[in-house]
């Protein structure tokens, strides 16, 4: 289960609302609907956590 892709997601929306959530899934390439249903690889918590490096960035 993406419990942990899910935490990025609910991070990016406290961090920046609905527009912090759409940019997660466009540098992801995954929805947070598809989040949900993808598991918990060590490559994608790679990806996402890069994302939210950039995130964090953007969203100061």
């Amino acid at each position: 289960m993406a419990e942990k892709l899910i935490q990025f997601y609910d991070e990016a929306q406290k961090m920046g609302g609905l527009k912090a959530k759409i940019r997660l899934a466009v540098i992801t390439k995954t929805p947070s609907a598809k989040a949900v249903l993808t598991e918990d690889s060590p490559e994608m918590l790679a990806v996402f956590d890069q994302a939210m490096n950039e995130l964090r960035k953007e969203f100061k």
